[in-house]
């Protein structure tokens, strides 16, 4: 690695050869860094998470953020959460600005971030990170740490002006008969989690403990009762029992610059079941959000509904895609 110092609470180091190259400062973030993380997000994605969370990013006392900086211009960031009791940190968002990249700043925003973790959070063991599989991040894990699962990238948007959004109350209609509603779940306990772990994907329990895990709006938790309420604080879970058959729906919203995003992941067993889930949400969020362009992103755990989920949103729903069938979320895992 680069040499370094330690310097009024940054890492100083030359990102290249030559003695002309200006110096890059790693600093723990803060709230007025907001406006400069928007401007390196700029054109990534119209789904971009970061400019709507970032200051709960910084609020959040089990949330690492920390920025690259040339000259006091903020030049790339990187955050991660602790989950797993501490045992786990996931990363959650990572930015180099456009004139930056391929530099060498993302790694050395990771060697600093896992130096400070070492020091800070001694009792993490262990790194997880969720990605697009077409992104050069999902391209870098594949070959270099364990992969834990993939699920089906499912997203779709449409404006206030469609049919059922004009009307939410026609899709009741489509709604598959002789199931009951989707609630909200009022208490996770063992045996739900047990009952729900029937609907992850294969892979789901390959991580370093063996215990099952789910994605909840791109991030890792193991499935126990202590992490779903946890979970409750941010995003409102649902489920739906009948036959003796237990499913769940976690949904997380934001404003995004493509519109209202919608970040729904269902664990049930068929797609009747996973059709009730996604009724449910949608015509809340029609009611809800009367004006905006709803996006719509879903996980699946049972990654055979994958093609059953693009038909309904594109010819039921006359959705129209916010990305071509067959991407995926990839889960990676490693040793710190």
């Amino acid at each position: 690695m680069f040499p370094c110092m330690q310097r009024y609470g940054s890492f100083f180091y030359s990102t290249a050869k030559g003695p002309a190259q200006p110096q890059v400062a790693i600093r723990l973030a803060r709230h007025g860094d907001y406006s400069a993380i928007v401007r390196i997000s700029e054109g990534l994605s119209g789904t971009d998470y970061v400019p709507a969370k970032f200051h709960s990013f910084i609020d959040d006392p089990d949330v690492t953020v920390f920025v690259a900086e040339v000259e006091h211009q903020v030049v790339g960031f990187r955050a991660s959460k602790f989950t797993e009791g501490g045992q786990v940190y996931v990363g959650k968002a990572a930015r180099v600005a456009p004139d930056w990249r391929e530099q060498g700043i993302m790694n050395e925003l990771l060697f600093h971030q896992e130096a400070w973790i070492r020091q800070n959070r001694p009792t993490v063991k262990y790194m997880r990170v969720t990605a697009l599989s077409n992104s050069p991040a999902a391209e870098y894990f594949q070959t270099r740490i364990r992969h834990i699962f993939s699920l089906p990238f499912v997203s779709y948007q449409c404006g206030p002006g469609l049919w059922w959004r004009q009307d939410p109350a026609q899709l009741a209609q489509l709604e598959p008969t002789g199931l009951p509603d989707v609630v909200p779940l009022q208490d996770a306990d063992d045996d739900f989690c047990t009952a729900v772990q029937k609907w992850l994907p294969a892979g789901a329990c390959g991580g370093y403990d063996g215990e099952p895990v789910i994605l909840v709006d791109w991030d890792p938790y193991n499935l126990c009762p202590a992490n779903l309420k946890r979970v409750q604080k941010e995003s409102t879970l649902f489920t739906l029992k009948h036959e003796g058959e237990s499913s769940l729906s976690i949904v997380t919203t934001y404003l995004a610059p493509c519109g209202r995003m919608l970040c729904i992941d269902v664990y049930a067993k068929d797609f009747p079941t996973l059709q009730k889930h996604l009724f449910k949400h949608l015509y809340d969020a029609s009611l809800m959000y009367t004006s905006d362009q709803v996006c719509m992103r879903v996980f699946s755990g049972v990654v055979e509904l994958e093609n059953s989920i693009h038909d309904f949103c594109r010819d039921v729903l006359n959705m129209d895609e916010l990305h071509k069938p067959g991407l995926q979320a990839v889960l990676f895992e490693s040793e710190l």
